[in-house]
């Protein structure tokens, strides 16, 4: 992993929690979090030196850029669980992919539709060039609401795909006495 990819998921996992759109209990809609996940990707772009362009190249999300216009990063984000046969944004990141960097998807499943996204994204990236940092939001369907439980982070890569990282989805769910202490070296 090159170390613009590390900085990159370092940052959206840090900066998810900033501003967050809803406090203990309650919930927002889905314009929140699209609104929330715009702004934690044009942060991050920002702290790379890069700009985000939103609704750019064949309407992506994002397109993340250099002031020398090269392309860190193609960014897509679904509301919809990628397992879905509708989800169409990974392989829309796939065709598009060559100039950027490494290509990025941010999404919602349950648990039990986790492994189902994990592989449609492995099937997907497979032949990829480049690599795709995917950020998922596991969550319980509670009624109409959606209950965050963790943000996880997986890394495709030469056919090959990596959980990174998972962390609690929400602020107050951290224990921050055991999350200051983990060594990741172990």
């Amino acid at each position: 992993m090159k170390r613009i990819e590390r900085d990159f998921i370092t940052l959206f996992n840090c900066l998810w929690y900033q501003d967050f759109p809803v406090d203990v209990d309650a919930v927002t809609n889905r314009s929140g979090w699209t609104i929330h996940v715009g702004l934690v990707v044009r942060e991050c772009a920002k702290l790379l030196g890069a700009r985000a362009y939103f609704e750019q190249s064949r309407r992506t999300d994002a397109v993340l850029r250099f002031p020398d216009k090269s392309v860190l990063s193609h960014v897509e984000w679904e509301w919809d669980e990628p397992h879905n046969k509708k989800v169409k944004e990974i392989t829309k990141l796939f065709e598009q992919s060559e100039p950027a960097a490494f290509s990025t998807f941010i999404s919602y499943s349950t648990i039990d539709h986790l492994p189902a996204a994990i592989e449609k994204a492995s099937r997907l990236w497979a032949e990829a060039s480049k690599p795709l940092i995917f950020f998922i939001v596991t969550f319980e369907q509670v009624g109409r609401d959606r209950h965050f439980l963790e943000l996880q982070t997986h890394f495709f890569s030469r056919g090959k795909h990596k959980r990174e990282r998972v962390q609690p989805a929400l602020p107050w769910q951290i224990n921050r006495a055991r999350f200051n202490n983990v060594d990741e070296n172990k």
